[in-house]
């Protein structure tokens, strides 16, 4: 995916910074490692499942190929692997595939699945030597390149599972008796398929990680106001549309609060509008702040205008974040020598407090902190006022 234009990105996205960052390492900020390993669990989901599906049918067919051709005691031991060992776990991780709660954990599981399987591919090939029984070693690798080209696997895991599978495959190898020429050119390739596939793999996780970027900063560009990285009116009214549905569902209460910036005109007139611009993304970080959790959300609603919604809160608590925010915007001593409200920058808060019925919507909510908020003003402004559905 192309990177939009950085310039048009607003500069606090954490997304920027990590692109500004780099990550040859491959490795994130610990927020966005996080998000990243969510992202790449939904987006190779399908591949993983296609992979073990394939690789289950692929071992059933090598089980009918042991079965034909190995001769007794051989086949019943190489059968009881093939069976018992890797068949269970091919299929355990394909359904593990579709269990939600697993999806955290696809890669650990992914990962200890690929190289149980390795192991006991080892193993047979040393079952095979121990029996003189002309088997290729080629199967090693068809593993290894599953490992890191079809599963879906990380870099990590992958490098983990392929490297740990060539040194039992080598301990297997010395230990019936192999070496020499025959050891040292098995060792040979198996190693290089190794390196090949760990750069591959590494390459395949790079772009990953550049399309996840991407992906964050267009939405970014979609969802945030550029100036101060809060939400825009759109993305906000989406998702408080979200919390006030899950409020009704739920029976919780929420508050709906209406924030303007106190006689912010006549604070771009005098001061210049660089000047205004860096007040309100002070004034945005700080109401951000304070709306971390994640049914809560605050945006620029327009102009000097800002907007949130907290949701499952008692008034009280509420009222409390809200003088948290006045009192921390009055902190900033941005000086505002043209205030009637004070000699610095201050907000004044209306917030509507209600458990939505439903007839009701979000606009109500909107209109009742709106009415909230013309009383902070009408009461001298840089102060927070609550209404009730029922005032």
């Amino acid at each position: 995916m192309k990177l939009p234009h950085l310039e048009w990105v607003n500069q606090d996205s954490s997304y920027l910074r990590q692109h500004q960052q780099g990550f040859r390492a491959l490795r994130f900020d610990a927020e966005l490692e996080q998000a990243f390993k969510r992202y790449h669990a939904n987006e190779y989901l399908r591949r993983m499942r296609w992979a073990l599906l394939v690789a289950t049918v692929l071992a059933l067919l090598f089980v009918l190929l042991d079965a034909l051709n190995m001769p007794e005691p051989l086949r019943g031991q190489v059968l009881a692997l093939r069976l018992g060992v890797i068949q269970p776990l091919l299929l355990l991780a394909w359904l593990a595939t579709y269990r939600r709660a697993l999806r955290d954990h696809l890669q650990l599981l992914g990962g200890a699945v690929a190289l149980l399987c390795g192991l006991a591919v080892a193993a047979i090939i040393g079952l095979a030597r121990y029996h003189n029984f002309a088997l290729p070693y080629e199967g090693i690798i068809l593993v290894t390149v599953f490992f890191y080209f079809l599963t879906g696997l990380r870099f990590s895991t992958a490098v983990l599972c392929g490297w740990l599978t060539l040194l039992a495959y080598l301990a297997v190898e010395m230990s019936v008796g192999l070496t020499g020429e025959w050891l040292l050119s098995n060792a040979l390739f198996l190693t290089l398929a190794n390196i090949i596939g760990s750069v591959g793999c590494y390459s395949l996780e790079y772009a990953s990680r550049q399309n996840f970027l991407a992906h964050g900063l267009l939405q970014d560009l979609a969802e945030k106001d550029f100036l101060t990285g809060l939400l825009n009116r759109r993305a906000f009214t989406e998702r408080a549309e979200r919390s006030w549905r899950q409020a009704q569902r739920e029976t919780q209460a929420l508050g709906v609060v209406m924030m303007d910036v106190d006689f912010f005109k006549r604070y771009n007139d005098h001061y210049g509008h660089a000047a205004g611009d860096e007040a309100l993304r002070q004034i945005a970080q700080v109401i951000g702040e304070h709306a971390r959790r994640p049914l809560d959300c605050a945006a620029r609603y327009g102009g000097e205008e800002f907007v949130g919604i907290w949701y499952g809160l008692s008034e009280a608590q509420l009222l409390v974040i809200l003088e948290d925010i006045r009192r921390a915007i009055e902190a900033l001593a941005l000086e505002h020598a043209y205030s009637d409200a004070a000699e610095v920058v201050t907000l004044s808060i209306g917030m509507a407090y209600l458990a939505p019925l439903p007839h009701q919507s979000l606009s109500d909510a909107l209109r009742l902190a709106d009415v909230a908020l013309y009383l902070a003003k009408e009461q001298g402004r840089n102060r927070v006022v609550g209404k009730r559905q029922d005032d």
